[in-house]
């Protein structure tokens, strides 16, 4: 798939391929890879000739070929708010860091284009090119670090497969921490048990995964912890969490089951507030980063202030 952001709207271009050989017409592909908008916005999306096939206006019933260019002229005001407030933390010829606020994802995503930590920041200074090489979950804030140089970026990236980058987070977990330190060593991959496409799990085929949780503070019905993943999966800190019933504050994923993940989909924060939902996000923050320089190869860690996390920890 590529981007290409205009004045008003952001060109999504990108190559069908058929899955399983089975064809498919546009608006069953649209439906099955673009979740976020439903039937008739994808036909109300097609009537204003916001897509094309192969150069020309589209037909919601067209079967697609291998191969065939589709374009989607997406409006940018169909882009959700964000927090556009992050901090730059550190920076040099090679590497940059920032302090993520808690509802700013890091990369082009679903509803998300121009509205990221990576675009919002390469507009901000007039960088041309920033290499994401970690990401945090959109509600997580916290140090996440980009490359300005490409051969930086394979260094890093290397570094990151091989582990030799270190991480610590600091949470708000619902109950209290089995005790005062827990490690869990399980392994993560899709939830077999779910029906969220997105959802991670407890799952013998999924790859190993290990994450070590200290308690800092006893927090009434939460606790206060630190944790270090010593691997790097998907969802890996919030699915160990809730594995050990001590589900991240303010996690909707794993926090609420299916149904009510869905309906906050739809609702947005009106359910929460119908339901008493404890946050309007999750209570996760990246603390540090440490790695040794790819370049000078000096030892470098990267902290962020986690302050503005620590004042959305509930009372009661």
């Amino acid at each position: 798939m590529a981007l290409r952001m205009t004045e008003n709207h952001t060109e999504l271009t990108f190559r069908y391929m058929r899955i399983q050989g089975r064809r498919e017409n546009l608006l069953d592909f649209l439906l099955r890879k673009f979740r976020y908008l439903d039937r008739e916005e994808w036909l109300e999306n097609i009537r204003e000739k916001r897509l094309m096939v192969d150069g020309r206006s589209a037909n919601p019933a067209e079967l697609l070929k291998d191969h065939q260019k589709i374009l989607y002229l997406r409006p940018d005001f169909l882009e959700p708010e964000v927090d556009s407030n992050f901090e730059m933390i550190f920076e040099d010829e090679f590497l940059v860091a920032f302090n993520k606020p808690g509802n700013l994802p890091t990369s082009p995503s679903g509803k998300y284009y121009k509205n990221t930590l990576v675009n919002l920041a390469k507009k901000q200074f007039g960088w041309k090119k920033l290499y994401t090489l970690h990401r945090l979950d959109r509600e997580t804030s916290g140090v996440i670090l980009f490359a300005k140089q490409k051969k930086t970026a394979q260094k890093m990236a290397q570094m990151f497969r091989e582990q030799q980058a270190s991480k610590v987070y600091k949470a708000v977990l619902e109950n209290g921490l089995p005790s005062d330190e827990v490690f869990v060593s399980m392994p993560i991959g899709p939830d077999p048990n779910s029906s969220i496409r997105i959802k991670q799990g407890i799952s013998n085929e999924g790859r190993p995964c290990s994450t070590h949780f200290r308690l800092l503070k006893n927090l009434n019905k939460r606790c206060l912890v630190e944790i270090r993943p010593m691997t790097g999966r998907t969802h890996q800190i919030r699915v160990h969490s809730h594995y050990i019933g001590c589900t991240v504050t303010g996690d909707k994923l794993y926090g609420l089951a299916d149904d009510g993940f869905i309906k906050w989909l739809e609702q947005g924060q009106s359910y929460l507030d119908q339901t008493g939902f404890s946050t309007p996000r999750q209570l996760l923050h990246a603390m540090e980063i440490g790695f040794v320089h790819p370049e000078s190869n000096k030892k470098l860690t990267i902290r962020a202030d986690d302050s503005k996390m620590m004042r959305m920890i509930p009372t009661q």
